[in-house]
């Protein structure tokens, strides 16, 4: 697993366990919730608020808000540089999704993926593609499941988790996302659903 650069590994290796004693063996997850800084800058009250099962599963509901909304990509606009969300990992510390461009980021992103995360959302409920996109790649990046994140080569970092929507019905044939950050700029490079958890 990578090392955090942002905080002591050996203090954060040493809270786990002591975290883990005390939780009697289960796995700890956490849960985002509206006052955690995940969105930047004014729209960080639209913060996603994914839910992650206990094995890592990454749950989409089929109604929400509107994600990342126009306030955020309105700063697309002016900057590939912007920030379209932050992420306090636990691996690898704070990590960014840029607006990017066509080799990283929201745009990538945008660019390459839009439909395979359409058809991850079938055309049932209200949600866009980047709807369900920006709640697979939150619940992945922070509880992701155990294993993870793996070494990718090149200077990237991968997660992979399993989805399921909210009724618990699983995505089909595309059920899990994967997630490549950059350990060198602690950017999202690129995330997208796919058959198979692995890395």
């Amino acid at each position: 697993m990578p090392s955090r650069r942002n905080r002591s590994v050996l203090t954060g290796l040493a809270a786990l366990v002591a975290a883990g004693l005390v939780a009697g063996g289960f796995a700890l997850t956490a849960q985002q919730g509206a006052d955690d800084p995940v969105l930047a800058g004014p729209s960080a009250s639209s913060v996603p608020t994914a839910e992650a099962t206990a094995d890592g599963v990454v749950v989409l509901d089929r109604r929400g808000p509107d994600l990342p909304g126009s306030d955020v990509l309105d700063r697309c606009d002016a900057s590939s540089r912007a920030d379209v969300a932050r992420y306090d990992t636990t691996a690898l510390g704070d990590v960014v999704m840029q607006c990017g461009n066509s080799s990283q980021g929201y745009e990538h992103i945008r660019v390459r993926h839009t439909g395979d995360w359409q058809d991850v959302l079938g055309g049932q409920g209200d949600r866009d593609w980047d709807d369900a996109m920006l709640t697979a790649v939150q619940s992945a990046l922070t509880t992701p499941r155990s294993g993870f994140p793996r070494d990718a080569g090149d200077g990237k970092v991968c997660y992979a988790a399993a989805m399921r929507f909210d009724d618990g019905s699983a995505p089909t044939p595309d059920a899990f996302v994967k997630v490549i950050v950059s350990r060198t700029t602690d950017r999202v490079i690129t995330a997208y659903p796919t058959r198979t958890d692995d890395c």
